[in-house]
């Protein structure tokens, strides 16, 4: 049903549009995230950037949870979005069959909490707290990398770990 799950801060935008949704073949996108989900000014620009062909929701985690709990939602083939970790360990915790998962844009704009990030990659910067909620994803997950695009090789999430 997850044919992949996708931490991105910037959630959909021209790397889905253009890449992930036609390397992936989905016909839905959920994007799981509080704000966005909450707040219908962020929602329908989400849904404005989303390609014309796939239908896209935009819930809190908790509703997204309950809707890929839903048996309707075993038939289609769900591209899953998340903006921050947190939000992913969530739904890896919570939602059976997520077996892969990549981060293709993270922690680049300043912390709201302060702490300092390391850069991991050119796309990906993670402070402490962050490598050790994806170190609990990385527990649960088959296939966990970095990727910002499909025609990027892709980096195993565990080796960037150990730094």
């Amino acid at each position: 049903m997850i044919k992949l799950c996708r931490l991105d801060d910037r959630m959909i935008h021209g790397q889905i549009v253009t890449k992930w949704s036609r390397v992936v073949p989905v016909d839905r996108i959920i994007v799981a995230n509080d704000q966005a989900g909450s707040n219908p000014i962020i929602a329908k620009s989400l849904l404005m950037a989303a390609p014309g062909n796939i239908k896209v929701a935009v819930k809190t985690v908790k509703d997204a949870v309950e809707l890929l709990h839903n048996p309707k939602a075993s038939a289609h083939d769900i591209l899953l979005i998340v903006a921050n970790p947190q939000d992913l360990l969530t739904v890896v915790e919570q939602v059976d069959g997520i077996h892969r998962v990549n981060i293709g844009n993270w922690g680049l704009l300043e912390a709201s909490d302060g702490k300092q990030r390391e850069m991991v990659s050119q796309f990906v910067a993670l402070s402490e707290d962050e490598k050790a909620i994806l170190a609990k994803v990385n527990e649960k997950v088959e296939d966990f990398v970095l990727q910002v695009t499909p025609d990027v090789s892709a980096i195993k999430v565990s080796s960037i770990l150990k730094k």
